[in-house]
């Protein structure tokens, strides 16, 4: 099980990439120069590698209700919330 909480923690400058209905966390790393001369498998590799966490993955749970779970990074705002302090109700 991950924990956003840690992983965010552990990796500052992370890029948070949030869809209505999913997210992926990833390391800040600059794509290579030819990156788009890569065959599709290779940019697919490369992708995954970056990836730190995802709303596809068994996490940590971290409050309840609209202002949580994998829709519109309801996970990531939760994760954050508890770094700062504060309260997320609904997204």
């Amino acid at each position: 099980m991950k924990d956003l909480v840690n992983i965010i923690k552990n990796n500052p400058g992370c890029i948070a990439r949030i869809d209505n209905d999913n997210w992926y966390l990833e390391k800040d790393i600059p794509y290579p120069e030819d990156f788009e001369k890569w065959d599709e498998k290779s940019q697919d590799e490369w992708n995954e590698s970056l990836t730190l966490a995802s709303s596809h993955d068994e996490l940590v749970p971290r409050g309840s209700g609209y202002g949580s779970g994998n829709l519109y990074g309801g996970d990531i705002l939760q994760a954050l919330a508890l770094i700062v302090g504060i309260t997320i109700e609904s997204v």
